[in-house]
């Protein structure tokens, strides 16, 4: 890992993290290169059992760390367009813009996705924590896959299309 990637923040979003835990994949987060945060105001939306409890495992295992945006929430929500809310989008995006070095937001969120873009905030998702477990040999191709269609049937809303290309890129890392 090079020292950018030590030094680099990411900020994992309710989206991803739901959608990991009810296919009981949470730990795929722990490869991610840098220090993972998830917003107070995520920890929020985290309300159903299995999300709290791989919250509370992680944590307890020392690869995400919750931190309270204290600053920027104001122009967070002014880039989303939320007037007053007090979402994780808002928690997630402030951080973002405090952020000393490196950053990267992991969402599976189409707005807080294109805002962070016009933002030049790099972007990842929950494809991209697959991918890259099966680049760190974390998970094989086959189990990067299962998971695929694990998150499919919980409802991620993944198109066909973006299954197809997310199966394409599992196999160009499994073979590259």
């Amino acid at each position: 890992m090079s020292e950018t990637e030590d030094e680099r923040l990411v900020l994992v979003d309710a989206s991803v993290f739901i959608t990991l835990a009810a296919v009981d994949a949470v730990e795929l987060l722990s490869g991610l290169a840098g220090r993972l945060v998830i917003p107070k105001r995520v920890v929020a939306e985290l309300v159903d059992d299995r999300s709290q409890a791989a919250l509370s495992t992680a944590r307890k295992e020392g690869f995400v760390d919750v931190k309270r945006a204290e600053t920027e929430l104001e122009s967070a929500r002014t880039h989303l367009g939320s007037s007053s809310e007090d979402t994780g989008d808002v928690g997630l995006l402030a951080h973002a813009l405090t952020a000393d070095g490196p950053v990267v937001a992991v969402t599976d969120d189409k707005p807080l996705r294109q805002t962070c873009k016009a933002l030049s905030i790099p972007v990842s998702g929950s494809i991209g924590v697959l991918v890259r477990a099966v680049e760190r040999d974390a998970i094989d191709a086959s189990e990067a896959k299962e998971t695929l269609y694990a998150m499919d049937e919980v409802g991620a809303r993944l198109s066909a299309s973006l299954v197809r290309r997310a199966e394409r890129l599992i196999d160009e890392v499994e073979g590259g």
